[in-house]
């Protein structure tokens, strides 16, 4: 299926703000719309996700659809947001019922509850399918209709990625579900924002949950891992222009103050799930040191953060990094050891020795 391009003709004097993935996190989106100071002036740009892997997709759903209907804002579809064709069509309902009881966070189990439907392995998914679509006909059809590019001249948005320049060439399904799309190698003759694949993903020393702006590609990458990562966050890219643009991110961690300065360490390492093989070389009590397969880099890995696969031993997203931080610096809390405390500050994720740390009341 080609992709759908709505083509917008922006104002000037109006700020773009853009979101992305906010997966049904209606209290994050909602305070940070207010950390923007965002009002009816604004034009408000949506990069697809706005629902599943959140606590409030149905709720999240239906603030978005009334704030559209009343002010200048333009909603994407992303990969996420697509489960309306698995309910308006024959797709396959037995892998609709595994996702649904594999995701319990889902827009449709929501749909379920406020329908008083229990869902379970025995449960009839064509009665399901039937009882969603009489009772929230409104919401997949708006969620049908969604654009999967909007055009805005100097600024083109899509959930995931591109393929080139031409935008009426484009397919759906690889606008909405290209992965790592800055390592693609692609350049762009204006800025192509996107969502999809979160930011932190990117680091190889490090971790880092902020936009990336890559003058060089043209391609502006919004994703903080919202509702994904432990440490993620959500991020708002304001655009004034093409050459002013910032952003403003709030995540829902507990925060924690410094009390003393920790400078950074050199030579780390940051592992996510892309490539996340290791080798065990000693284990202790709360941490493990370990080789990291391809690179062959060593690094003491907390134990809770280590899993058997089929091949072989691997690990979620961990580093060896240590933040810099300095006295009366506030960071966001991700994880907690006995002698170290893994924290977020400025969206950079690293370990804070917890003796540099005191908790906010």
């Amino acid at each position: 299926m080609k992709a759908r391009v709505k083509e917008v003709v922006r104002a000037k004097d109006k700020r773009i703000i853009a979101i992305s993935d906010i997966h049904g996190n209606l209290s994050l989106f909602q305070r940070l719309l207010a950390q923007t100071g965002y009002t009816k002036d604004d034009i408000l740009v949506l990069v697809g996700d706005i629902t599943e892997k959140g606590p409030q997709s149905l709720a999240t759903l239906r603030y978005i659809m009334e704030l559209a209907s009343k002010n200048e804002v333009y909603v994407l579809s992303g990969n996420c947001d697509t489960l309306w064709e698995d309910i308006k069509y024959t797709v396959d309902d037995e892998n609709l019922l595994r996702y649904m009881l594999l995701r319990q966070k889902s827009i449709l189990n929501e749909m379920c509850r406020e329908l008083s439907i229990e869902v379970n392995e025995r449960s009839d998914i064509k009665y399901i399918k039937e009882q969603i679509g009489q009772n929230y006909s409104a919401e997949l059809d708006w969620l049908e209709e969604l654009p999967h590019i909007i055009d805005m001249g100097d600024f083109v948005f899509a959930h995931a990625g591109l393929t080139s320049d031409n935008l009426s060439e484009q397919k759906a399904r690889t606008v909405m579900k290209t992965d790592a799309f800055l390592e693609q190698g692609l350049a762009f003759s204006r800025y192509v924002v996107v969502g999809h694949w979160p930011t932190a993903n990117y680091g190889k020393e490090k971790g880092c949950c902020n936009p990336i702006i890559s003058e060089q590609q043209r391609i502006i990458c919004i994703d903080g891992g919202n509702m994904i990562k432990g440490e993620g966050q959500l991020n708002a890219l304001i655009i004034n222009d093409k050459d002013n643009i910032t952003f403003t991110a709030l995540d829902d961690l507990v925060k924690a103050e410094v009390v003393a300065d920790q400078a950074a360490n050199s030579n780390t390492i940051h592992i996510t799930w892309m490539d996340n093989a290791v080798e065990v070389l000693r284990q202790e009590p709360e941490f493990s040191l370990c080789r990291h397969i391809s690179s062959q880099h060593e690094l003491w890995i907390k134990n809770n953060r280590l899993f058997e696969a089929s091949d072989g031993m691997r690990c979620y997203d961990c580093t060896d990094f240590f933040l810099p931080v300095a006295q009366g610096d506030t960071v966001s809390i991700v994880d907690r050891s006995s002698k170290q405390t893994l924290a977020k500050k400025d969206g950079t994720i690293g370990w804070v020795s917890n003796e540099k740390l005191k908790a906010i009341d």
